[in-house]
């Protein structure tokens, strides 16, 4: 990976999953930077609310609702995106949700869902920038994946598979990429303060809306801000946290370590996580 920082004064950069979470605040660190931003999303109005904060900070800021799991909706946010600014030198992909559950309760369709959107939104968005990247001779992916992605937790069999393809879709892709002066960066956050739990879609459990705080997870404008950093150091892989990267480095190195984290991980988080009546 080249060592030359990105200045992303004046870049434009475009976000899905900006419409709230990880997503807006990761908007609102690039704002600060000086980038020109498009986000994206579903929700039209938190949209806007991103934006209008965006704009508060100095920055240049549009808004092109898109669902990730519809490529040509993906394809026309970056033509817009190229029509609005004159460019596109960053494409942040963090669309996501969560399914929690044992494997065998969770319904084909959902983990079908899990997957398109997860895994599938963010191949649709790489597909629909690389054209441009290839054409001016440079441009820079970034992957928000999770630390789900490269450790696996019980209840999260569907979230899991959809998280590790990311990292081996990336890992293969980051080196192609590298002669064409394309930046392709993964990204693994772990368990972050804010609603992102009281979205999870269960079929037989439980979530708390504040699961995150009583796992400690990180603040998530610490991780937004984290982001931009990688965005302007080009590091090709992050993981945010020291015990995230032990776990990460250290658990697939031994079958019976993983598997005790595993059922450590579980037996914690069933204090919280009930079953459904």
């Amino acid at each position: 990976m080249a060592s030359k920082k990105l200045e992303l004064k004046g870049k434009t950069v475009v976000i899905t999953g900006a419409s709230g979470g990880l997503g807006s605040l990761t908007a609102l660190a690039f704002a600060r930077r000086g980038a020109k931003l498009v986000v994206s999303g579903r929700n039209l109005e938190a949209l806007k609310k991103v934006a209008d904060q965006a704009t508060a900070l100095g920055a240049e800021a549009h808004i092109v609702p898109a669902d990730v799991t519809r490529m040509d909706e993906v394809k026309a946010l970056v033509d817009k995106a190229v029509e609005l600014t004159g460019g596109l030198e960053v494409m942040v992909l963090g669309a996501g949700f969560a399914v929690l559950g044992e494997a065998e309760n969770i319904p084909l369709e959902l983990f079908r869902q899990e997957m398109e959107v997860n895994f599938w939104g963010v191949i649709h968005g790489f597909y629909a920038a690389l054209p441009h990247f290839k054409k001016q001779g440079h441009g820079q992916f970034i992957i928000v994946n999770s630390l789900s992605g490269k450790i696996s937790m019980l209840l999260f069999s569907a979230y899991c598979a959809s998280k590790f393809a990311l990292w081996g879709f990336a890992d293969a892709a980051r080196t192609e990429l590298r002669r064409k002066n394309i930046d392709l960066l993964c990204l693994y956050p772990g368990p972050l303060l804010n609603e992102f739990q009281a979205h999870v879609v269960s079929p037989d459990y439980a979530v708390p809306r504040d699961m995150a705080w009583k796992l400690r997870g990180e603040r998530p404008e610490r991780i937004a801000e984290k982001i931009a950093q990688a965005s302007e150091r080009r590091k090709p892989e992050m993981i945010f946290t020291v015990w995230g990267n032990f776990c990460a480095r250290f658990l697939p190195m031994s079958y019976r370590l993983a598997e005790r984290f595993r059922k450590i991980s579980f037996r914690f988080s069933r204090l919280y996580i009930k079953p459904k009546p």
